[in-house]
């Protein structure tokens, strides 16, 4: 793995930590999400539709939060757009949300941005912004929910 990460440009790990991200939130575990991180207090994180999440601190409380509800969410990025300026990057993509709940299935779509820094060789997580977009009919659902 050493030798692959050495060879790996940085659009790819870039991409790679965009990943860990959302199956961090998938797998709903915290120690993952907390890799992803720059824990700091200039972090950021918006979910939709919520006030913005000020410091690592604060993010962290509100994934343990959702981490520990009794819904279960798959989240798959797609049509990823990455653009590196020195040691920033930022990811510009949609998200597809499903999520179980005791009521049944229920879908979301977001776009996000996700804007990361080269710490010590690794991109870490700095600002997560995600902005609900509605379906216009169950025909707009994308083909897992379906």
């Amino acid at each position: 793995m050493k030798g692959e990460m050495a060879t790996m440009t940085d659009e790819q790990r870039v991409r790679e930590a965009n990943e860990r991200f959302y199956m961090a939130m998938t797998t709903a575990e915290i120690e993952d999400m907390d890799a992803v991180w720059v824990e700091d207090a200039k972090s950021i994180c918006i979910h939709p539709s919520r006030d913005a999440l000020i410091g690592y601190d604060a993010i962290r409380e509100s994934w343990v939060s959702i981490f520990s509800g009794e819904s279960s969410m798959s989240i798959a990025a797609g049509n990823e757009r990455i653009t590196i300026s020195g040691d920033s990057a930022w990811v510009v993509c949609n998200e597809t949300i499903s999520v179980a709940t005791p009521d049944g299935l229920g879908a979301a779509a977001a776009q996000a941005t996700n804007i990361f820094r080269r710490i010590g060789g690794e991109w870490k997580m700095v600002l997560h912004h995600a902005s609900a977009v509605p379906f216009t009919s169950q025909d707009d659902w994308p083909d897992v929910i379906n």
